[in-house]
């Protein structure tokens, strides 16, 4: 991943910050802190524009409560995780920060081994919410450009390749899926869709490719490997037939 993780200290205690702010973990997990704030209109602002990936989130009753938080984030972003941390061990906090979604609960002092721990669940997440988010959005763009006619397929077709995310399909798959064989399935989509199953479904990839490297989180080889091209060289090719320019030349702009 080339860009680094943003994360955002929700705390009223200046020392806790500062303590934080120290810990090498953070370069060598690949993360950045932005800043601090206790402000929920702060958070909510830094969680709807994407500007905050993790959201380190102390508790301080009364004045701040890591499940209000947590609630915060997930009420703002879909891609946002959090990890919570309590001046004392809280049993019952710690369950309903867990059930909430945290990543991680931590306690003061907090520990760089185990901080470390949580950054790399935290970044896993990060990853795993954000391809998906865009590719559900990809998807869903995609689909609305076409100029298929037949909402029923539609509705089908979007079911099928929701459900398809984390692999590539073929034809024969597609078909099969459909409850057709391969020689019917291939004339009927090319009949609805006026091109062949596996030009949408290549072109459909590349859309979604394109949306990945615009992010700055990828680099081109890990794209390529998500979308399951057998090389480099094969992605950067395809690339450049269907969009004009390479894969890296697109990170560029």
């Amino acid at each position: 991943m080339n860009r680094a993780y943003r994360v955002l200290v929700f705390d009223n205690n200046t020392g806790s910050f500062d303590r934080l702010k120290r810990m090498s973990v953070w370069q060598e997990k690949s993360y950045e802190i932005i800043g601090k704030t206790a402000e929920i209109k702060v958070l909510d602002d830094a969680c709807r524009t994407g500007s905050a990936d993790l959201v380190i989130c102390y508790n301080r009753p009364p004045l701040i409560n890591t499940e209000s938080v947590i609630a915060a984030v997930k009420r703002c972003s879909e891609t946002a995780v959090c990890i919570a941390v309590s001046p004392f061990d809280d049993s019952e906090n710690m369950r309903k920060c867990f059930i909430m979604g945290a990543v991680d609960y931590l306690t003061e002092p907090v520990s760089e081994n185990r901080l470390r721990e949580a950054l790399v669940r935290a970044s896993a997440l990060i990853d795993s919410s954000f391809t998906e988010s865009e590719y559900q959005q990809t998807l869903q763009e995609y689909l609305e450009r076409t100029e298929c006619s037949d909402v029923k397929f539609l509705h089908r077709l979007h079911e099928f390749l929701a459900e398809c995310e984390n692999m590539t399909v073929s034809t024969e798959y597609a078909a099969d899926w459909f409850g057709f064989n391969k020689d019917y399935f291939g004339r009927m989509f090319k009949q609805k869709m006026g091109l062949t199953f596996g030009e949408f479904y290549k072109l459909f990839r590349i859309r979604y490719a394109e949306k990945l490297l615009a992010s700055g989180r990828y680099k081109v080889y890990e794209v390529s490997e998500q979308l399951g091209f057998s090389s480099v060289d094969y992605f950067t090719s395809v690339f450049k037939r269907v969009t004009g320019t390479t894969p890296s030349q697109l990170k560029k702009i």
